[in-house]
């Protein structure tokens, strides 16, 4: 099941808001470290919980975010995906850490749905639902090569430009 909103014309203020604070952090935040987590959840018939941004393009993602200050990876990867799918997660454990991005480290956990009901973030998440593995991997090259990561991951971490 998908669940999705469409955008109105009342939703223009807000998402030019959010727009320019992202274009702002760009310079503001210039040699701050960034920290984002994501989680990857799998549902009974393999589909993976993935979420569609309306600043990303149009391609599929792993829900997750950028850590609050003080906030631990686990802690923000449950956060990012319940606000933005509406469905609370349990991170299970820790598979990849992705720091090639110079100043920018992802975390990426897999973890499991407990409850919630899918419910796009408004004005972030265009659409959150659980996809099939193989459209996921389609949907985009970086997207594929970390489905590929987290399989060979097994119980280990990776870790990627440390």
């Amino acid at each position: 099941m998908r669940r999705s909103r469409r955008l109105r014309l009342r939703d223009l203020p807000r998402l030019l808001i959010g727009g320019a604070i992202q274009f702002a952090g760009l310079f503001g935040g210039r040699y701050r470290r960034t920290e984002g987590a994501h989680v990857y959840a799998t549902d009974p018939e393999g589909r993976v919980l993935a979420v569609r941004t309306t600043y990303l393009g149009p391609g599929w993602m792993l829900p997750g975010g950028r850590l609050e200050r003080g906030e631990t990876p686990h802690d923000g990867a449950a956060r990012e995906t319940r606000e933005e799918t509406g469905l609370e997660v349990v991170v299970d454990r820790l598979v990849l850490v992705d720091a090639r991005r110079g100043r920018d480290v992802s975390f990426v956990f897999v973890g499991h749905v407990t409850g919630g009901a899918l419910a796009p973030q408004f004005g972030e998440i265009a659409e959150a639902g659980w996809v099939d593995r193989g459209e996921l991997a389609a949907s985009s090259e970086p997207l594929r090569q970390l489905l590929d990561l987290i399989d060979a991951a097994g119980d280990r971490v990776t870790y990627l430009g440390l």
